[in-house]
């Protein structure tokens, strides 16, 4: 049975990617990516490096001076049904679908998928999240659960962290 769930667990991450790639590719995307650019980055916060990662950190602190330790200013990302928010030192930059003559998304189990597009893209360690609404299953039968919203926030050493590559956490 272990097998099984593997399979449907690569199948929907692999049709999750297929789902997205009309927003990855879209204007709304490019948009999104070159204001994390033009946002920058910043030094790297020592707190902001996971404990099982800090060796490494120092070590490409001592090879490179810590000039190349650096991590984008983005403090949070925010995906909804409705936009994609970045939170910049508690300034707040919405990009909206409906600005960009996109429909809101009605199936929100993509945006994890989404949210791991965008780390993939940003210079230090993140952690994505997401909360859920209880949803009734189809036919009656019993209640599932949804993504309702997902959060990427920088590490911080007050928050858990998942010291797996983010293109291998389990999002689905």
């Amino acid at each position: 049975m272990g097998i099984l769930s593997k399979i449907y667990t690569k199948t929907g991450e692999a049709r999750a990617r297929e789902k997205i790639r009309p927003l990855v590719e879209s204007r709304m995307m490019r948009d999104i990516l070159l204001e994390i650019g033009q946002r920058g980055s910043e030094q790297l916060d020592p707190q902001s490096v996971p404990l099982d990662q800090r060796a490494r950190a120092e070590k490409l602190a001592a090879e490179c001076g810590t000039a190349g330790l650096k991590q984008s200013v983005v403090d949070e990302i925010q995906l909804d049904a409705a936009s994609i928010t970045l939170l910049v030192d508690g300034e707040k930059t919405i990009f909206r679908y409906g600005d960009y003559n996109y429909e809101d998304i009605e199936d929100t189990e993509c945006l994890p998928a989404v949210a791991q597009y965008l780390v993939q893209h940003l210079r230090g360690y993140y952690n994505i999240s997401r909360t859920f609404a209880t949803v009734p299953k189809a036919r009656g039968k019993g209640t599932e659960e949804r993504t309702r919203m997902v959060f990427v926030r920088r590490h911080h050493e007050a928050t858990p962290f998942s010291p797996r590559p983010a293109q291998k956490q389990k999002l689905f």
